[in-house]
């Protein structure tokens, strides 16, 4: 599957894959995830989605450590639609399944890229057709 012109941004503790549209993150090895980090993120998604909707794809490749209320924070400020994570071990899909409790809006775990990617596709499709209807 050929992707779309993206841009990568390393923040460190985690690197991002920007498209149009959508957004892959990565969060490297042994890392911990929380509150500072999700300011650090939120601030590459204002800068390049704005108030534009977009969609979440986590990359879970690695083993790290997450506090899922960071799922509750500050997501109002953006047009995040949804939250899609692949996952290739059964540990790994059950802490997704428990953080989901966290999210407020679609949340979606996977066995490969590509068929997260086409779920955040057909979600940016529904918010583009709900937009055209309110018209």
């Amino acid at each position: 599957m050929k992707l779309k012109e993206s841009k990568s941004v390393d923040l460190g503790f985690m690197l991002l894959e920007v498209y149009p549209q959508y957004v892959i993150s990565t969060i490297k090895e042994g890392k911990t995830f929380d509150i500072p980090e999700l300011k650090k993120l939120f601030s590459v998604f204002y800068e390049h989605y704005g108030d534009k909707p977009f969609v979440s794809i986590a990359n879970r490749k690695y083993d790290y450590t997450i506090n899922p209320t960071c799922f509750m924070k500050s997501h109002e400020k953006i047009n995040l639609l949804g939250i899609g994570v692949v996952s290739k071990s059964t540990q790994s899909s059950e802490i997704t399944a428990f953080e989901r409790n966290f999210f407020n809006g679609p949340f979606e775990i996977f066995d490969d890229m590509e068929t997260s990617i086409a779920w955040a596709k057909k979600l940016l499709k529904v918010e583009k057709q709900n937009k055209k209807a309110d018209l």
